[in-house]
């Protein structure tokens, strides 16, 4: 124990001394901490300093909380797993859809950015009531029908927090409160979205983004790539819960002691989606779910939101904890290999000290020249597939199968990058065809242009 001790202290006291995280970290075994330490700043004007009970915005690292708020109501025989949504959603018009469904993602129900980015005012603070009025109104299609596939939903999510609403006749923010983190002792925990209720926060972590025309760290606000976070403030359950590496260190307690939930329905959350469907990977209730023959099963989420990254690994069979919240924008290939480093070290196993890359600055191009690459592209290995690249207000946008939209930002005038994402995009032709090429890491696929826009 003391040798993980000591060399937990030396990693992040070489991360600390080359500046490489801004963030805190909790890491415990067998009901003792190994480590807790907090890097940077939680405000950059005016400069003030990180602390370990430092608030971040979970991200999806709600998911797992919002999904126990939903099991204690079942628990409470106040909802049954199998209920159909309509039940207490009368008006949705995806009929059929369970609770359980939402809980793992089987649900099929369509994602609601490209919804509120097509049909919202985007000077009103949406909440979630407004989503399912957006749904009943334009009712985009299902996906797919439920549990003929797992495809992961933050709109599944969403609907599960107003179902807690209905189910318990308070608000989803006084649920959590009073159910969840009271009884486990989060005192620096809640439902928190802080532009809609206009309130300060003591001890707030504030997210920044990297502004690449800027070249430094700026409030997602004020970035248009990253501007939804002011008019989907309100939207909760996905997402929206605030806390401490400490506080999410007791709910692990709480859970692992029985406090919150019965053994049975806890081992349920802890078990797979069918085995008979096709999954990306092994999803529960509200949590991402592993089992390796050496370290044993682990229960997870991450989550993203502009200027957040967080962490929370539970080790069910060792009693392992590792918790990472993170509040200034930094590249995703490099901040794996943060989360990969302490684990390693919790196995015993070599590590190295990750390399940060530079952030890149973007080139602003003329519009003429953005305009030659608008289009739909076919996969060359996987000629079903089509990715689109669209310009809108002077920005050029890269669609990929399954996947939202991303801004692509110049180096060049023929190749352009991701934000924050170790990918690259080459546009090349020969003379008779135009191709895009994307290259991520060791990975590159092409695509042939099959029509302009």
């Amino acid at each position: 124990m003391k040798d993980k001790r000591a060399r937990l202290k030396e990693f992040f006291a070489k991360l600390q001394s080359e500046q490489l995280i801004n963030g805190t970290a909790l890491i415990a075994k067998d009901g003792e901490i190994l480590y807790k330490g907090a890097f940077g700043e939680a405000e950059l004007d005016p400069k003030r300093k990180l602390k370990i009970n430092s608030i971040f915005n979970l991200a999806s690292v709600s998911k797992p909380i919002t999904a126990l708020g939903a099991m204690l109501l079942v628990q409470a025989n106040k909802l049954s797993l199998d209920d159909p949504i309509e039940k207490w959603l009368p008006n949705i018009p995806y009929k059929g859809v369970t609770v359980r469904q939402l809980l793992n993602h089987t649900s099929g129900l369509p994602d609601y950015l490209e919804l509120f980015a097509c049909h919202w005012n985007k000077s009103q603070i949406a909440v979630n009531q407004d989503l399912l009025e957006l749904l009943i109104k334009y009712k985009p299609e299902r996906l797919f029908e439920p549990n003929e596939r797992m495809e992961y939903s933050n709109t599944g999510y969403v609907m599960l927090a107003l179902i807690i609403e209905k189910v318990s006749g308070l608000s989803f923010a006084e649920y959590m409160k009073i159910n969840i983190f009271l009884p486990v002792g989060m005192q620096h925990t809640e439902v928190f979205c802080p532009r809609l209720s206009e309130q300060a926060m003591d001890n707030y972590a504030y997210g920044y983004i990297f502004d690449v025309y800027k070249g430094k760290h700026v409030l997602p606000d004020e970035f248009p790539e990253t501007d939804f976070v002011v008019y989907l403030d309100g939207i909760v359950g996905d997402g929206a819960i605030h806390s401490t590496v400490e506080d999410l260190y007791l709910l692990d307690r709480g859970l692992r002691n029985g406090t919150l939930i019965n053994d049975t329905l806890l081992e349920e959350a802890y078990s797979p989606v069918s085995p008979k469907l096709e999954n990306p990977f092994k999803y529960g209730f509200g949590w991402i779910l592993e089992n390796e023959k050496k370290r044993g099963r682990a229960v997870w989420h991450s989550g993203g939101w502009p200027g957040y990254a967080t962490f929370f690994k539970r080790y069910i069979d060792n009693d392992l904890v590792i918790i990472f919240l993170r509040n200034k924008e930094q590249d995703f290939d490099f901040e794996q290999s943060i989360i990969e480093s302490m684990e390693n070290i919790l196995f015993d196993e070599p590590y190295e000290t990750p390399q940060v890359p530079e952030f890149q600055k973007a080139k602003v191009l003329h519009p003429e020249i953005l305009n030659r690459y608008v289009g739909e592209y076919q996969l060359e290995e996987h000629t079903e597939l089509i990715a689109k690249v669209t310009l809108k207000d002077q920005r050029l946008f890269l669609e990929l199968p399954g996947s939202m939209k991303l801004e692509m930002y110049a180096s060049s005038d023929n190749e352009f990058f991701l934000r924050s994402l170790s990918v690259t995009i080459n546009f090349t032709n020969d003379g008779v065809n135009y191709y895009l090429t994307i290259n991520d890491g060791g990975n590159s696929q092409t695509a042939k242009l099959i029509a302009r826009h």
